[in-house]
Order: structure tokens, then C-alpha cells, then sequence
């Protein structure tokens, strides 16, 4: 039963949050909830350092697409106050005096009241008697993010040890551990009573834990129980301290035993505590961290030492839908050391007298596959959500949603049946050990019932071969370098096959790489794809008769513009096509929205920048990918601009070439990095010969086009890549 005290705080608090017109985030509605989530997500930009111009445009850019209803809710006004505050100190430092103080003034106009309001209104919402870790994670971390940044400017009514540590205690409990760093370094400066230093170490201590520093954490543990007991019932922080000396003395929930058995090294414990934890927690991301921990533990103490340990562990990971908790954790450092050890298991079974590593194989190029969906495969083949990508913050979020859910594992059995004239070929680069890096290259042969598995530890002229041939660098590539790496990820291939179809995989360490040089000369097609899950779940691009193409193009930028464009009208003066020509997005939009198009193509600059983010710089005006995204795409998708099929810098975003294929495109073509447009309109001038005039199937009319440029323009073409479903 709670004292007289705790529930006159509770009727203050009820008070001040009906004062301040606030809501909890436990009760925000769906899409307020949504509209909260995309600030998150917008903070994540300002998280990276540096952060340049257009990346803050982006951030104003996207709060005047999206944030400029009517209905705007009082908290949600609040966070964007701040974010577009702190948008104007990152324009400031950058010398754009005027666009700071444009962003200045809107948010003085969201909030003013100004930063002690601001604070007061989101403590108010994530009140200590919520709980949060039933919330979704992106909803909670706006609140805390916008809390640190406020925090800093505070006035000096506002005690800024109490709203750090709220922050820290809101971030531990959530799992959000970025957070929990930036409010213990930020406490560790104003924490001058003995119970805010004392938790400032106790959340320090949470932090080495989730980092994995252990021996660290054990130390800082010592050190908070030693500061605790100088702590008086007269310090502000004393309830606080005493109920984390009582639950060192307990530790009765699940998830404090699951972190005393990680400390412990028992990691069978260990895996038992975090799966007890989640059966606590509701459906959700946190829940999903939890079996996601539960197998790393696995990973960590050797437990997977079976075949059928690794198949177990699949099927729990699928169960907890462990793919929603990849913005809480590195989920794919804990699949790629489930991979090493399958790995491990295919090569002792490898070595041991008269028995095939068959089953070991399979589920080598299982779990290569899931990490493949984890790199953005799992956004693929999915239906399209009407409205989904009406704004760059939706489409954000909708991409996002897309990579969080946990597909099903595709054996390699089934990838055998649905395309059984290819060679798949799977290619990770990894750490295995400090100072040792290894590169796993699985092939599966379309004659063979099994794939074929090869880990070679990465010498220094194999370190030097794959640094010679990795993204724009690549175009001077020597050819022994180009023959060394070929030799190192093809190795297996039918020696009988004539002509192989590959379907590479590559992971995100080699996926902009020049694999239209690399592959064998005489292989007749080289697609790429996130994972061969998503190949298997797009559709396949077909249509009879003359094809429907529409295009856009930057004809006085653009030289390699100019030839595609021409090369497209003579064959519709020819009577190979019917082809369309716009000049601005609204045009696109409404030639797609009324008709039926086999083939997009736009040819113009494109930036280097990941999601959303990325710009077309189309004729009329800059466009993102989520313009693009709300169309009515057709099958085939060209996107001739630069780094539009990059591998994107963080795990949570998708480049624009595979986000066409998440938004139902069948096949893309698009740049690995800054490609040469003049190499680029010969490429596709060809291709589309092949494709559009003779009827080649578009990735066989793709790599014939390659083979038949003069041998020194390949490298400078290789810059553009053939995706999807070949």
C-alpha cells in the first residue's frame, strides 16, 4: 500500500501534467505514437558526428513535410522544438547563421515557454509510474533524447542532476543503451551530492555491462555500494539509492539474475534468466532483445556445440521475433557469431574419415542467409501499404518496420528448386578473433544437393587484394589483384558450367565491390541481392509484346544522360518500345498513376547519403527516395545516379535502389558509388539493345552489355549493379 507521501507526489504530478496539457506516452494514439517515432528518428541524424548541411536541410526539410497539421499534440510540438533547436545550434557551428535562426524561431513558436517547460512537459510524460519498457522503444528515446539536449540549457530552477538521472533510469529500463551513456556522461559533471555521484556510478557500471565490459562494471559496482553508504535519508537521491542496494542485495527479477550469471561467466544461467525475463515482458522489441541476449549467451559460452543446438537456437530467434530488436542491439554481431561457430561445426565434421558435412553445410548457408535478411534482405517482398511512403518520416518508418520483421529461414533446398539453373554464392567478411579476419564464402552449385563451405583467414596480400577492389578505389584496381579476389570468392563453381547465372549475397564489408569484374568472364549473369530469401519472395518481371518505358533525365548535367535518352527514343521510333519522356516528379506521378509502365528510368546526379536522406537531384527540384516510393513503381527500376545501391553506413536504413525492391520493383540497376555517367549511358545504352530490341532477359542483357565494352572502360561501368530477381 503506498504511503501518505507517494500519493500526494502522484496527485502533483497528475496536476502538473493537466497544467502543462502534456499526455503520457503510454497514451498516445497510434499515430501520435508514429509522429514520435519519426523524431527519434530524425535525432538519430543529429547523432552523428559530424553532421552536414544537407543532413540538417533533411531534418527541416522532413518536420515541414510531415509536422505541419493542424492536429499537432502538445508533446509531440515539444520534441520538435527541441530537435529543430538543436538543429539550429548544428546550422550555427556550421557558419548557416540565417537558417539557424529560421529554426530558432520555430521552435520558440512550438514552445514558449522554452527549455524549463519543455522539461517539465516530457519528465511529465514518461512519469516513474509508468512502464516503459512495455513502450516502443523509438517513442521513449524521442522523450529521452529531447530531455538530454534541454537538459544542457536549462535555467537554474532546474536541478539537472534529477533530470539526468530520470533519463539514465528511463534508459536502463528500456535497454536503450546510447542513451544510457550520454545521460552518465553528462551526470558524471553535475552530480555534486553524494547520492546523484553515487548513481551516476551505478548507471556507469549499466553501461560497461551492456558494452560488455565486464571486469569494468564489477569495479564500478564496488564503488557504488561504497558511495551508498555515505548516502543520508536527508539526500534528494536516497530512495533511489536504497532501492538499488536492496536489489543487489535480492535479485529476484529475472533480468538481475540473467546479469549476476553474465558476470559469473555461467552463460547457461545466463540464457535461462533472459528467456525467463521475456516471458515477463509483452510482445515487442524488448521482449525480442531478450531472446536475442538469450542466444548470444549461447554464442558466448560455446553451447551451440550440434547441428541441432544451431536449428534450436533459429527457431527461438524466429519464435521471439528477434529481427524486432535490431534498433535495441547489434543483432548481427550475435548471428555473425552464431555463423563462425556453425562454421566451425561443418569444418570437424569436414575433417572426420568417411562422413559429408552435408547437414553442417545446409546450415552454414542458413544462417549466412538470415544475416543477409538482417543487412536489409528482410525488407523485400513484402505487399505495399497504401499511404506508407507519403513522407520522408513515413517512409523512414515504414522501411524501418519492414527490416524488424523476422523471416522465415530459407534452406537450401528450396533455393535449389526455385532457381535451379544459378549459382548462389554467399560472401562474408568478418572478425573471428582481436587481429584475425576471415572471409566465409559459401556456394551452392545448381548440380549439387549441397553447398559447399570456405573460410580462409585473410592474409595480408588477400587484405590488400579486397582493399584494392572495394567501391569507387576499384576502377584502378590491377589485374592481379582483380584474379586474387576472383580466386578467393569463386573458387567453387561448377568447372563444368559454360555460362553460370550467379545470384551473389554479398555482405555489407563486399557488397560495393566491382562484381561485374570480379565474376568469371564467362559467367552469363551477376546479380546482386540482399539475401536469397528476398529474391525468392520478389516477383519476376515479365510482359509480351513491346515494353512501356517511362524516363527522367538530367540532360544538361549529364552527358551519359543525353545517349540514354537518345538510345531509348530511337527504339521507340523503331517500334521496339512505347516511351515516355517527363521533366519533374509531379509529371512522373501522374504518367504513373494513369498508366501501366514496364520500365522506370531515372538518370541524374544522386547523393551519398543513406535512407531518406539520399536526393535525387532531379530537373525540377531535389527529390528523396519516399517520393519515389509513393508511386505506382513498374517491375524494372533504373536508377543511373550515383550511390543509389550503396550499402548503407547504418543497419537501420535501406539504399534507394533496394528500397524500390521493398516498395515492389521486381529488378533495379543502380550505382555502388560515385559512378562515371558518360560509362554509365554506354552501359545501359547497350543493355537496353539487348533487353528492349533483341529480348534478352535484362540481367543477361546487363552483364552481355559489360563483356562487350572496350576492356578499359569496365572498371569505370562496374560501378553500376544489377539487383533483385534475375
Amino acid at each position: 500500500m503506498s504511503s501518505w507521501r507517494e500519493r500526494v507526489e502522484s496527485r502533483i504530478v497528475s496536476a502538473v501534467q493537466r497544467r502543462l496539457g502534456v499526455e503520457l506516452v503510454k497514451d498516445l494514439g497510434e499515430v501520435d505514437d508514429q509522429d514520435v517515432q519519426a523524431i527519434a528518428r530524425l535525432y538519430r541524424i543529429l547523432d552523428r558526428k559530424p553532421v552536414y548541411a544537407a543532413a540538417l536541410n533533411h531534418i527541416v526539410s522532413a518536420v515541414e513535410q510531415h509536422y505541419t497539421g493542424p492536429s499537432l499534440k502538445p508533446l509531440t510540438g515539444c520534441l520538435i522544438s527541441s530537435l529543430l533547436h538543436e538543429t539550429g545550434m548544428a546550422f550555427q557551428a556550421r557558419g548557416f547563421t540565417e537558417e539557424a535562426k529560421e529554426c530558432d524561431r520555430l521552435a520558440a513558436a512550438l514552445a514558449p515557454g522554452g527549455p524549463d517547460h519543455v522539461i517539465l512537459s516530457l519528465l511529465s510524460a514518461i512519469s516513474s509510474q509508468q512502464e516503459l519498457h512495455l513502450l516502443t522503444p523509438l517513442t521513449v528515446d524521442a522523450v529521452l533524447r529531447a530531455l538530454l539536449h534541454e537538459t544542457s540549457r536549462s535555467g537554474r530552477r532546474i536541478r539537472r542532476a534529477g533530470i539526468l538521472i530520470s533519463v539514465a533510469y528511463a534508459a536502463h529500463t528500456t535497454g536503450n543503451i546510447e542513451r544510457l551513456g550520454a545521460a552518465v556522461e553528462a551526470l558524471s559533471h553535475v552530480a555534486t551530492t553524494p547520492g546523484a555521484a553515487a548513481l551516476a556510478t551505478y548507471y556507469h557500471s549499466r553501461h560497461l555491462i551492456a558494452t560488455g565490459d565486464m571486469e569494468a562494471a564489477l569495479t564500478a559496482e564496488t564503488q557504488f555500494k561504497q558511495q551508498a553508504e555515505a548516502v543520508t535519508a536527508r539526500d534528494k537521491d536516497y530512495k533511489q539509492v536504497e532501492f538499488i542496494r536492496s536489489s543487489f542485495r535480492t535479485t529476484s527479477s529475472a533480468m538481475a539474475r540473467a546479469s549476476a550469471a553474465v558476470r559469473a561467466e555461467d552463460y547457461v544461467g545466463a540464457a535461462h534468466w533472459y528467456e525467463r525475463s521475456g516471458e515477463e515482458l509483452p510482445a515487442g522489441p524488448m521482449r525480442a532483445a531478450m531472446c536475442v541476449l538469450a542466444e548470444s549467451a549461447r554464442v558466448l559460452g560455446d553451447l551451440l556445440s550440434s547441428v541441432g543446438a544451431v536449428r534450436a537456437a533459429l527457431s527461438r530467434l524466429r519464435a521471439g521475433d528477434a529481427f524486432a530488436a535490431r534498433s535495441t542491439l547489434d543483432l548481427e554481431l550475435v548471428l555473425t557469431g552464431m555463423l563462425m561457430r556453425t562454421v566451425d561445426l561443418y569444418e570437424a565434421a569436414d575433417q572426420k574419415p568417411g562422413r559429408a558435412p552435408d547437414a553442417e553445410a545446409m546450415l552454414v548457408a542458413e544462417v549466412t542467409d538470415l544475416l543477409g535478411e538482417v543487412r536489409g534482405g528482410a525488407a523485400v517482398g513484402h505487399p505495399k501499404q497504401r499511404d506508407a511512403y507519403r513522407s520522408d518520416a513515413l517512409a523512414d518508418l515504414t522501411l524501418l518496420k519492414l527490416l524488424s520483421r523476422t523471416p522465415r529461414p530459407v534452406a537450401p533446398s528450396e533455393i535449389a528448386e526455385r532457381l535451379p539453373d544459378h549459382h548462389v554464392v554467399w560472401v562474408v567478411f568478418s572478425g573471428a578473433r582481436i587481429g584475425e579476419h576471415v572471409l566465409t564464402v559459401v556456394t551452392l552449385r545448381p548440380s549439387a544437393p549441397y553447398p559447399l563451405v570456405r573460410r580462409t583467414s585473410v592474409s595480408m596480400a588477400d587484405g590488400k587484394a579486397l582493399a584494392q577492389c572495394s567501391d569507387e578505389e576499384s576502377e584502378e584496381a590491377p589485374e592481379e589483384a582483380l584474379l586474387h579476389v576472383r580466386s578467393l570468392v569463386f573458387a567453387d563453381l561448377d568447372p563444368a558450367a559454360s555460362a553460370p547465372r550467379i545470384l551473389l549475397v554479398p555482405d555489407n564489408a563486399t557488397w560495393s565491390m566491382p562484381w561485374s569484374e570480379l565474376a568469371p568472364p564467362h559467367s552469363s549473369e551477376v546479380t546482386l541481392t540482399r539475401s536469397a530469401g528476398a529474391t525468392l519472395r520478389s516477383r519476376r518481371a515479365t510482359r509480351v509484346g513491346p515494353k512501356r518505358v517511362i524516363g527522367i533525365f538530367d540532360e544538361q548535367g549529364l552527358r551519359g544522360s543525353r545517349k540514354e535518352a537518345r538510345a531509348l527514343e530511337e527504339l521507340a521510333e523503331q517500334g521496339h518500345i512505347h516511351f515516355t519522356r517527363v521533366h519533374s516528379l509531379p509529371e512522373l506521378d501522374n504518367a504513373l498513376a494513369n498508366g501501366s509502365y514496364d520500365v522506370l528510368t531515372i538518370s541524374v546526379h544522386g547523393t551519398a547519403d543513406d535512407g531518406v536522406e539520399y536526393r535525387m537531384l532531379l530537373p525540377d527540384k531535389p527529390s528523396s527516395p519516399a517520393a519515389l516510393l509513393h508511386l505506382a513503381l513498374p517491375p524494372t527500376v533504373v536508377l543511373g545516379c550515383c550511390w543509389s545501391a550503396k550499402s548503407p553506413d547504418t543497419p537501420d536504413t535501406t539504399a534507394a535502389a533496394l528500397s524500390c525492391l521493398a516498395a515492389g520493383a521486381s529488378q533495379v540497376i543502380g550505382g555502388l558509388w560515385a559512378i562515371d555517367d558518360e560509362m554509365a549511358g554506354e552501359l545501359l545504352t547497350r543493355t537496353y539493345d539487348g533487353h528492349l530490341r533483341h529480348g534478352l532477359p535484362l540481367a543477361q542483357a546487363f552483364r552481355a552489355a559489360h563483356l562487350a565494352l572496350p576492356r578499359d572502360d569496365r572498371p569505370a561501368a562496374a560501378g553500376l549493379a544489377f539487383m533483385g530477381h534475375p
